[in-house]
């Protein structure tokens, strides 16, 4: 079946002619449609440009892919998530990664669902509804690259473009045991943001199949005119898979002041799995800042920027969750700002200097509990093993949003199932500019330790 085949083998099949690009992308179409009628997973397919673009030429030859609809993809609406982008017209064109997928000769079946403005970690939106975790629908698939993790499983497309300011490509992929890459900042040029230079919006990639992550990313890599932190780039080549005589710096809490019992002996357990492949692990305490003020600052700063201003009427489409972190950031200070801007200057320091005395890769969990409910408030308390233990967005997901504030490379690596049914990650972080070295790491693990994976939507679809 197609949900079996990489990105990589299904490019090879279509070069050289061993399958027909028109057939495999009219079966993800097919996929695609059941999946948004089980698990709501696209805010919109593409079916008729879709089939008429698939090929057999390039990297990528006739691969379906998928983009999250907070990306402008040339002829389809970018709602964002929001009833307030609700009736928004088509976009006029391609952001650069998509246009560079394209010219690979990958193919956007369609846009994949978002929480409202990218704002939220929970997997829902006013605009288009909850997203189900097929893993189990109770708990979330992680946000805001909600339908991205989903569809991926389920083996709709092999790849999704996404986007992560504080863990919205790795906790989807955590949530749903997949493989989440959020590059080195810049590696993917993100030319659509407002501030270029204080940006810390990456571009992701999720992937079913880690290979394909290291296909994929010199794709869409690259310097753009417009982003500053494109430029400079070196060409990436493949590293060979190897984690022998590597040094891991081990960060078992990032700030978060509890880890759940399930999450740490998973975590203990690939800590063995690595030094069973060779690699010198070194356990130490997190003495860097709480990467959550400085991010929630420089967030909400964001949001207001876009929207303190914005008319009655329209902040009233808003939910009341996004607004509030729109008057935050309203309500935010000259001092508060400039102290955010240093505390995440000491933050890429304080993570620099790891890498320079001598570490190749700082691991850490993805969160500090497996994945919480589906519809719980994001404004809600973090519970961990049956006690609360801090603010849900501050203390679940620290380990991402560190590296999103800091720049460097991590990627999200399914590691197992939690008793709830949902899955378990752990995340390899690189030094800057080290993706491939990262990707090569990550493979070199996934190999002894493949990820659990989903059947088919017919059998997700028939769980009760």
């Amino acid at each position: 079946m197609q949900r079996s085949l990489s990105a990589t083998r299904m490019a090879a099949e279509h070069r050289d002619g061993a399958r027909d690009p028109r057939e495999t992308v009219a079966r993800s179409l097919a996929h695609a449609r059941q999946a948004q009628a089980e698990v709501n997973c696209f805010a919109c397919l593409d079916e008729e440009a879709a089939l008429q673009a698939s090929g057999r030429v390039g990297a990528l030859a006739g691969v379906p892919v998928s983009v999250k609809d907070i990306l402008d993809v040339a002829g389809l609406p970018t709602r964002f998530g929001s009833p307030l982008m609700a009736d928004a017209g088509p976009a006029a064109a391609d952001i650069v990664a998509v246009r560079r997928l394209r010219e690979a000769g990958a193919v956007v079946i369609g846009k994949t669902t978002t929480t409202e403005f990218a704002y939220a970690a929970i997997g829902s939106s006013p605009l288009t509804g909850l997203t189900v975790n097929p893993w189990a629908s109770a708990l979330t698939c992680g946000g805001s690259s909600l339908g991205a993790g989903v569809s991926v499983a389920l083996g709709v497309t092999p790849i999704a473009l996404a986007t992560d300011a504080g863990c919205s490509t790795r906790l989807p992929a955590s949530c749903t045991a997949t493989f989440g890459l959020k590059p080195t900042l810049g590696m993917i040029p993100h030319e659509r943001v407002p501030d270029a230079f204080g940006n810390f919006i990456h571009l992701g990639l999720l992937a079913r199949d880690i290979e394909d992550l290291a296909l994929v990313l010199p794709v869409v890599a690259g310097a753009d005119y417009r982003d500053p932190h494109s430029l400079f780039r070196p060409r990436l080549t493949a590293r060979k898979a190897m984690l022998e005589g590597a040094r891991i710096l081990v960060w078992s809490r990032c700030g978060n002041a509890k880890l759940g019992a399930e999450i740490a002996e998973n975590f203990a357990r690939v800590g063995g799995i690595l030094r069973d492949l060779g690699a010198e692990l070194v356990e130490a305490d997190y003495e860097l800042a709480h990467p959550d003020p400085i991010w929630r600052v420089m967030q909400q700063l964001n949001w207001a920027s876009r929207f303190a201003s914005a008319p009655t009427r329209d902040r009233a489409l808003l939910s009341d969750g996004f607004n509030a972190g729109i008057d935050a950031g309203a309500a935010s200070s000259g001092l508060d700002v400039a102290r955010a801007v240093a505390g995440r200057t000491a933050l890429f320091r304080g993570v620099q200097a790891r890498f320079a005395a001598g570490f190749d890769f700082i691991l850490t969990p993805c969160t500090s509990t497996a994945a919480v409910g589906a519809e719980v408030d994001p404004a809600a308390p973090l519970v961990v093993d049956g006690v609360e233990a801090g603010n849900l967005r501050a203390d679940w997901t620290c380990y991402l949003s560190l590296f999103d504030l800091s720049g460097h490379p991590a990627i999200a690596i399914p590691s197992g199932i939690s008793a709830s049914g949902a899955p378990i990650g752990v995340q390899l972080v690189g030094g800057w500019g080290e993706d491939m070295r990262l990707l090569a790491a990550a493979a070199a693990l996934a190999n002894v330790m493949p990820p659990p994976r989903l059947g088919s939507i017919d059998k997700v679809a028939a769980r009760p």
